[in-house]
């Protein structure tokens, strides 16, 4: 998502571009009842040099999305190498841009507070920080493998409360629950499926 304040050549040459391309339009209502409009507006081949003087041809989506019982409305603008055209602006938007950004929010809002301790300063070292991020991604990832898994939802029907409180439970069965040889083998020895739940 691109804001006001970032990019302002972008947002100059976007201004532009636009003028210039008045066809560059389409509105749509995302429900039946008509209650929310969107109306787009795109531009492409929008030229950028970087800080580093490297050349970038870009493309920008904006989206003023309006609240018709409220007349609330809020825009959003997205970068993006691909072409918007009348046939797929509002998929780039909806299904690429919105989910994207909230898929990102929501991870790193997880990584930071939600028991991960997502912060800058690992290391001065470059090497170390992408390794130390790489290792937060992976445990991140399992986190959530195991809050969603049938297993856990079986065992813990109401849940546990926290991330927090998963890694606590996790970290005793790990301290607290041996396993024989024979136990493992007969847990390797079977056929599982583990389903995740979407709810």
């Amino acid at each position: 998502m691109l804001k006001d304040k970032d990019l302002a050549q972008i947002h100059r040459s976007y201004d532009l571009v636009l003028s210039q391309t008045p066809e560059n339009r389409k509105q749509i209502c995302l429900d039946a009842q008509q209650e929310i409009v969107q109306e787009y507006h795109w531009a492409t081949q929008i030229d950028y040099c970087d800080s580093q003087d490297r050349q970038h041809t870009l493309n920008l989506i904006t989206c003023k999305q309006t609240t018709v019982s409220t007349q609330k409305t809020t825009t959003f603008k997205w970068l993006t190498n691909f072409i918007p055209t009348p046939n797929n602006v509002d998929t780039l938007a909806n299904q690429g841009g919105r989910l994207r950004w909230k898929i990102e929010n929501e991870g790193f809002n997880s990584q930071k507070n939600g028991g991960f301790h997502l912060e800058h300063p690992y290391s001065q070292d470059e090497n170390a920080r992408k390794i130390f991020y790489f290792l937060l991604q992976i445990a991140h990832m399992l986190f959530q493998l195991i809050e969603k898994g049938s297993f856990f939802r079986k065992v813990f029907p109401k849940g546990v409360g926290s991330l927090k409180n998963i890694a606590f439970r996790l970290l005793e069965a790990w301290r607290n629950l041996r396993l024989t040889a024979s136990m493992f083998s007969s847990l390797y020895q079977g056929r599982y499926q583990i389903r995740f739940d979407s709810s």
